[in-house]
């Protein structure tokens, strides 16, 4: 599966000749303060959760985000320098457009980030979420469409109710042809024994084919 950056507007993706262009990408940190300060850099909120966005495990963020003097290129293989926050971050138009009008929704609430100090106690994200709220982007707030498995499972529901109909229609017609099919014989052993006369029994054959007629329109 190709990775994505995970910056809002961002559509650097990791390809074979990624590194040919100068193009890197990195995981998120493992010490929870440091990926704390890469989260609140990025400035983006999810709005499923209302809240901050939170990494998940494999998710990435590309070199285009980072200064040049960011990078160890010591080695072969380009890194991060230990402890670098990722700076470099754009905030497309109608995103901010969409911001605007969503920041303006009452009882908003957000979300911090559980993090810990060097003594592994659990210290509040609020200071800092005041500082950028005002910046924050969220995550696809520029769309309100159910997602792909949700819609998926809609139209799965769909399909399956206008088979349930069309069974039940096929019901209807095998019912209802048996019971023309029935009368007709009725008709025809009424006439034998004389029980109705001729007009009687073409008045009753002219009313089954009506019916059959009506049915197929």
């Amino acid at each position: 599966m190709v990775k994505c950056c995970s910056a809002i507007g961002c559509a650097s993706r990791c390809l074979p000749n990624s590194k040919l262009k100068g193009l890197t990408f990195h995981v998120f940190p493992t010490d929870e303060n440091v990926k704390r300060k890469w989260v609140l850099a990025m400035k983006r909120l999810d709005v499923n959760a209302a809240g901050i966005w939170e990494p998940k495990k494999g998710d990435v963020l590309c070199s285009r985000h980072f200064k040049k003097t960011d990078f160890d290129r010591s080695a072969p293989n380009i890194k991060l320098k230990p402890g670098v926050i990722p700076s470099i971050f754009d905030s497309p138009y109608h995103l901010q457009e969409k911001r605007e009008k969503i920041h303006c929704r009452k009882n908003f609430t957000l979300k911090t980030l559980p993090v810990t100090n060097h003594s592994h106690q659990l210290v509040g994200a609020s200071s800092c979420i005041e500082e950028f709220q005002s910046q924050f982007i969220f995550e696809h707030s520029y769309s309100v469409m159910d997602s792909p498995k949700k819609l998926k499972h809609k139209l799965d529901h769909v399909i399956s109710e206008l088979e349930d109909t069309k069974e039940s229609l096929r019901n209807v017609l095998d019912r209802e042809k048996h019971f023309q099919k029935s009368l007709r014989k009725t008709i025809r052993e009424l006439q034998d024994e004389c029980l109705i006369s001729q007009e009687t029994a073409n008045r009753l054959n002219a009313f089954c084919w009506e019916c059959c007629q009506e049915s197929i329109e």
